[in-house]
């Protein structure tokens, strides 16, 4: 199958509304790609600068890729969200259009995609390459394809961190907007006895399915597509994850005070800094303390605990 990639080149503080709108229209699968982030990551020695295109690295601007079918027509639609975009933050943005196809997607992915660790114990491990497991290493198998979601996004990486350490054993999770599955996966891999994950992106659930069986952990994990902020009241849990934007995010906040109990943890990811001051209001408004922040660069994640 044959993709339509749209670029729009922009300012790191509306990528989160960039995405919104790819989101809105149905895209396939969502990138950013952030120079900032990656010089960073490379002056930590977290990654390895020749895997990184060096041109890439000298841009100050952030490019959010969406995919879509090539049949189908999004530029009219796109070009008056845009239009917004630039109205509300007074920036531009250039949009650049070419195509691309699953064989290309998964060649680029197995090129730059490598194993890596997140947290005290999480190996994030490529279906593709082989590990040797180390003593009390947990290892999430993973395929992206084309689904959000790799672990190598501030945003993924802030709720595996969570996971990791608010996760002890038999919790009910909540995967709000599942992408490839590599929330759900950590959650049942760290011992939640369920995980509901749901994607509004049919794509998104497809690669979804295929990582959790991978992991063989179907007994664990139901994955279905929906809309979660519409479904969420009807759910129980005692971790709800949601690695979305902020405006969704802000939407989920009253739902998930709802269900979840005195204690429980709500895990908020994808927040642009800028935004964080309102979801922070959101959930405080809603009865929840907060218990953890973690930010890099523009992104914000936030652990909140259910106060009562």
């Amino acid at each position: 199958m044959n993709w339509k990639e749209v670029s729009v080149l922009t300012k790191g503080v509306c990528v989160e509304a960039i995405a919104g709108i790819f989101h809105h229209l149905g895209s396939g699968g969502v990138i950013i790609e952030d120079p900032q982030a990656a010089r960073k990551y490379i002056k930590k020695d977290a990654w390895d600068p020749k895997t990184v295109s060096s041109d890439f690295l000298k841009h100050e601007f952030v490019v959010v890729k969406g995919y879509f079918p090539v049949e189908q027509q999004v530029m009219d639609e796109l070009k008056l969200g845009l239009e917004t975009v630039e109205s509300s933050f007074g920036i531009k943005c250039r949009v650049y259009l070419d195509e691309v196809k699953d064989e290309d997607w998964e060649s680029s992915w197995k090129k730059y995609y490598h194993t890596f660790k997140v947290g005290e114990r999480l190996v994030i491990k490529p279906s593709w390459e082989e590990y040797q497991v180390q003593e009390n290493e947990i290892v999430i198998e993973i395929d992206p394809g084309m689904a959000f979601g790799t672990g190598i996004h501030a945003s993924t990486r802030f709720c595996l961190v969570f996971a990791d350490e608010y996760i002890k054993g038999g919790e009910r999770v909540i995967d709000a907007g599942c992408g490839s599955g590599i929330l759900s996966i950590a959650a049942a891999k760290l011992g939640a006895s369920s995980v509901e994950a749901m994607d509004i992106d049919e794509v998104a659930v497809r690669v979804a399915k295929e990582n959790i069986a991978l992991n063989g952990l179907e007994d664990i994990i139901n994955i279905r597509a929906g809309n979660i902020a519409e479904e969420m009241n009807n759910m129980t849990a005692q971790i709800i994850m949601a690695n979305i934007t902020a405006e969704v995010v802000e939407r989920l906040i009253p739902s998930a005070a709802e269900i979840l109990p005195a204690g429980g943890y709500f895990f908020g990811s994808g927040i642009v800094d800028s935004r964080w001051p309102g979801v922070e209001r959101h959930l405080r408004n809603c009865g929840f303390a907060i218990e953890k922040i973690l930010t890099d660069a523009d992104w914000v994640g936030v652990v909140a605990i259910k106060s009562n």
